[in-house]
């Protein structure tokens, strides 16, 4: 600010700090503040010259330049010798003044400093919500995906559809759970839909088995944490029912963990 104000700053900052004076209208106040200061000083430092010097010029003004023997003779000004160490008025008012600019650029600063700061934490904030809103959209985008491919799937001619109950399993810790089984007639790829199960404890998880010549078959594991509504199992070329158990986190080779539900196929 001090730089434009008193004509030292280049083309390139004058033009930046002009577009700032247009953008906020702080910036320009504190301009014309600066201005008015410098103004206010100067006029408080000024001295005025003696009432002699104006009637010895304008005398010499009245003569014309010809240098008429009428004429008076300028006045010769006696210089007097100034004491060591003593400093005119003048130089006081000058520092006196450098010291106001000095505080105000310092205050100035500051201040800005401070806005400086309140603008990039709130930038800082403003990143962090557009990074939140892009992952939320992300988990919309798959959600979405997940659905159109389970409208697919339940129109699709080949696709049959097991339902899984609980009340089929004796003593199951879910009665009232369901899941169903779409299952590719062609490809023989395996969907399971998961209508009602409770969500598993810590450190379990959820696992479906193909039962094929009444030996259970792993068909894969059940991530209930992705919140997907159909999730892509294992290929199971044949079986007679399907059932899910609860297993220790990862699986197990032999179903070992309780069964919630079962289906014929």
């Amino acid at each position: 600010m001090e730089s434009y104000v008193l004509g030292l700053a280049d083309e390139a900052e004058r033009t930046q700090f002009e577009q700032m004076c247009t953008q906020h209208t702080e910036v320009r106040a504190a301009r014309d503040a600066f201005e008015l200061s410098l103004e206010q000083h100067a006029m408080a430092a000024a001295v005025a010259p003696p009432a002699r010097v104006r009637e010895a010029v304008l005398q010499q003004l009245a003569a014309g330049p010809d240098g008429d023997a009428g004429k008076m003779a300028a006045p010769v000004v006696q210089l007097r010798p100034v004491k060591r160490g003593a400093i005119p008025m003048a130089m006081r008012y000058v520092a006196a003044a450098s010291i106001v600019l000095l505080l105000g650029s310092v205050g100035l600063n500051v201040y800005y400093f401070n806005k400086y700061q309140d603008f990039s934490k709130r930038y800082d904030q403003l990143l962090a919500q557009q990074t939140e809103l892009a992952k939320n959209n992300e988990v919309l985008q798959t959600k979405l995906g997940n659905y159109e491919s389970t409208v697919q799937a339940l129109n699709s001619p080949y696709m049959a559809q097991i339902k899984m109950e609980g009340s089929a399993v004796p003593a199951s810790p879910a009665p009232d759970g369901k899941a169903t089984i779409l299952w590719d007639t062609r490809t023989k790829d395996v969907y399971l839909m998961v209508g009602n199960l409770p969500q598993p404890q810590a450190g379990m998880q959820y696992q479906l088995w193909a039962i094929v010549d009444n030996q259970p078959v792993d068909a894969g594991m059940l991530d209930m944490d992705k919140g997907l509504m159909m999730v892509k199992m294992k290929n199971i070329p044949r079986a007679q029912l399907f059932a899910i158990t609860l297993e220790q986190q990862g699986g197990s080779p032999t179903p070992k963990g309780k069964m919630y539900v079962m289906g014929k196929v």
